[in-house]
């Protein structure tokens, strides 16, 4: 008896010390619970349903929903107009991106290359990015207009028949890209701004002590330690490129003759013109998986491509 007062003793302080230490690893946990939460109810929940509407037929009218399989997914095999905007993504996306990122960086080397004015130059070329799209999408709409156009107008001065902007099939795609760029060159180059100046200023004094212009300080400090910030405007650029959407619902309407209907607009037509829900949400999973496959991939090409020091 005497001899099991200690050994109980014991046993009561190690049970209270693991539920102590149980008691602590969930604390963690339970601070997360709203945010798995939240993102359970507003991300996990409605893929979940989308991927089991891509295979039924819903007109969204008529509460009667019918298991079709991966009819879906062979409709749209065999949809020209789903290939025609696939094709038109894929360009839009080639267009905008290398251009944005290209005037971004240029801009932000200039910008802070001056010893006056910074403060109104980020302010000036980040406004678009600030402003409203529909308000842009309008005023770009007039600037296009082939006949009192500003843009046709200052051609016509230099002697040059500017082309009908958003009714030539073979511009339409262009002209949209052209408003892209240009809304997105200001986030782009606040972000390399930030970047050039986490640089530390004496690897450029070294680099001119070793006789380094500036050409190649560029090439081998400013670019290698710029790498982590053109990552990321990289996969967040074409991750917004092919969500596009509302520049082309206002100027074109995906038009003329499909020329600018990307797969977003095609998800939008199909879903709440055509009322084909279930190839809608076939659509908007299989811009899913391009977008996931695209931002692997940059993730792979990142471990030899981003430098951090």
């Amino acid at each position: 008896m005497q001899n099991s007062i200690p050994f109980t003793g014991k046993k009561v302080r190690t049970s209270r010390r693991f539920r102590s230490g149980l008691r602590k690893s969930w604390i963690p946990f339970a601070f997360l619970l709203p945010a798995l939460g939240l993102y359970a109810v507003f991300f996990v929940y409605p893929f979940i349903f989308a991927l089991g509407l891509s295979f039924q037929s819903w007109n969204m009218i008529s509460p009667d929903k019918t298991f079709v399989g991966l009819a879906n997914y062979r409709h749209l095999l065999h949809d020209e107009v789903f290939w025609i905007s696939l094709k038109n993504s894929g360009l839009y996306v080639l267009l905008t991106v290398p251009l944005a990122m290209a005037i971004g960086l240029v801009l932000a080397l200039l910008v802070e290359s001056l010893w006056r004015g910074k403060r109104l130059y980020r302010l000036i070329f980040f406004l678009p990015v600030v402003s409203s799209i529909g308000v842009i999408s309008i005023v770009w709409s007039l600037m296009y207009n082939p006949q009192v156009g500003a843009i046709n107008v200052l051609l016509r001065m230099f002697g040059i028949e500017g082309p009908n902007w958003l009714n030539d099939p073979s511009m339409a795609l262009w002209a949209l890209a052209i408003v892209g760029i240009w809304k997105g060159f200001g986030y782009n180059m606040v972000l390399y701004i930030s970047g050039l100046k986490s640089i530390d200023r004496g690897l450029y004094e070294a680099a001119s002590i070793d006789g380094a212009g500036r050409w190649r300080q560029f090439r081998n400090v400013t670019l290698p330690l710029l790498s982590p910030v053109t990552f990321f405007i990289l996969v967040m650029s074409i991750i917004s490129s092919f969500q596009a959407f509302a520049t082309i619902q206002i100027m074109t309407k995906g038009g003329p003759n499909n020329a600018t209907n990307v797969l977003v607009y095609q998800i939008y037509q199909e879903a709440f013109q055509f009322f084909n829900i279930g190839v809608a949400t076939a659509s908007s999973v299989i811009l899913l998986l391009i977008v996931g496959l695209l931002t692997v991939i940059q993730l792979r090409m990142s471990n030899k491509m981003v430098h951090y020091q």
